[in-house]
């Protein structure tokens, strides 16, 4: 089983209710298999400019600087790869955190098969009795001063 947080786009008010959840993303957790091999044209794809320009900083820093100090071919493209494995693991949140700051909303996170069986449970609990999403949800079950920002064991904001 695999799990995938789902995204809904930022409130648009000329566009219609329906087509708003529609238009919903779903990311699996896990390894990216193409941010890993195809990274710089994955970064294109996904349009992360930043990670992008960083990568290719990072990639001249390890050629240029691997030939100055005298690394030969095979350690030159080991680093490569480290890069590439860096990003395998992290694209997804990479991805994720630019939503995030476009304003796009964490609606939850579903587990599921293969991403038929992720949109049809996520939409089911959409239309649940209780018609709360997943992470709406969840925050209904935290204790109402777990907003408070205290940590620890006893959450009780209270001085000695």
């Amino acid at each position: 089983m695999a799990f995938y947080t789902v995204l809904t786009p930022p409130p648009d008010p000329s566009a219609d209710p329906a087509d708003h959840l529609g238009r919903s993303v779903f990311l699996k957790d896990g390894f990216a298999i193409f941010a890993f091999i195809f990274t710089g044209l994955w970064l294109l794809s996904k349009r992360l400019w930043l990670a992008l320009a960083i990568f290719l900083a990072v990639s001249a820093a390890i050629a240029l600087g691997g030939r100055a100090i005298g690394v030969n071919a095979t350690g030159l493209a080991l680093a490569q790869a480290l890069t590439g494995l860096f990003l395998g693991f992290e694209g997804r949140a990479l991805l994720e955190r630019k939503l995030l700051r476009k304003g796009w909303t964490l609606a939850g996170v579903v587990e599921g098969r293969d991403i038929d069986t992720v949109e049809r449970r996520f939409f089911e609990s959409l239309a649940s009795p209780t018609g709360a999403a997943p992470a709406r949800a969840y925050a209904a079950l935290m204790p109402a001063h777990a907003d408070q920002g205290v940590l620890g064991l006893f959450p009780e904001p209270k001085a000695r």
